[in-house]
């Protein structure tokens, strides 16, 4: 065997090796996923039958706290753990992101619409603009942290976010949220504007009238691997 055979060889093993990994990861975290799913009433606080499932075994309270208090704009900051997504696809999707994004510490950004029925989240996953209840999006499995804050100021924003909501497109969601809410003195330069630039409770990008809230800790690795 000359040096390209071997080569060739060791190249396909460790491919298909990293393959299989990757594979048996999303398999393994799809089991616990759908375990967890279909046996809620076993990992949710049953004290009140009409509670949701956050996605975690403890906390719900704290959970359904931030929950009444959301309203139209308030801003999510996340952080995913692409190895704990549950399809082989999302893996490759959340890692490739993560080698391509701009922003220094944050992976993707949310934003929240409330109406007489639900609260909702919109936000990136993976390169694709996701609309989701809250309850369904904290209990998905990839979270590596996730913070809240809070609009402070008028919410003009409410009937923009509900046009937004109801007719997605695709785009960059940091875009879409910004151009939406209108809270920038000056949108010239809305590419440059970096996830991280947002996570303020004042900034000189904001509109003088435009305030948020101190931060509000939702999901973390360390309550993750708690649970």
């Amino acid at each position: 065997m000359n040096n390209l055979q071997s080569l060739l060889l060791t190249s396909t093993i460790f491919i298909g090796g990293f393959v299989g990994y990757i594979y048996k990861t999303a398999y393994d975290n799809y089991k616990e996923y759908k375990e967890k799913q279909d046996n809620e009433n076993l990992f949710k606080d049953n004290t009140r039958p009409q509670n949701e499932y956050f996605g975690l075994s403890y906390g719900f309270r704290a959970d359904k706290i931030v929950l009444e208090k959301l309203d139209s704009g308030d801003l999510i900051f996340m952080k995913f753990n692409c190895m704990n997504c549950i399809t082989f696809t999302d893996i490759i999707k959340c890692n490739y992101q993560w080698t391509q994004k701009p922003y220094p510490h944050y992976d993707s950004l949310g934003v929240i619409y409330r109406d007489a029925m639900n609260v909702k989240v919109l936000y990136d996953r993976f390169g694709q603009i996701v609309i989701e209840d809250y309850a369904q999006f904290l209990a998905n499995p990839f979270w590596n942290e996730l913070i809240i804050r809070q609009l402070e100021s008028d919410r003009k924003c409410h009937k923009n976010l509900r046009e937004l909501f109801n007719n997605v497109q695709e785009g960059s969601a940091v875009q879409m949220i910004l151009e939406n809410m209108d809270i920038l003195e000056n949108k010239d330069n809305i590419d440059n504007i970096l996830i991280e630039d947002l996570d303020t409770e004042k900034s000189q990008l904001f509109k003088t009238d435009v305030k948020f809230g101190p931060k509000i800790i939702v999901r973390t690795k360390t309550n993750k691997d708690l649970d």
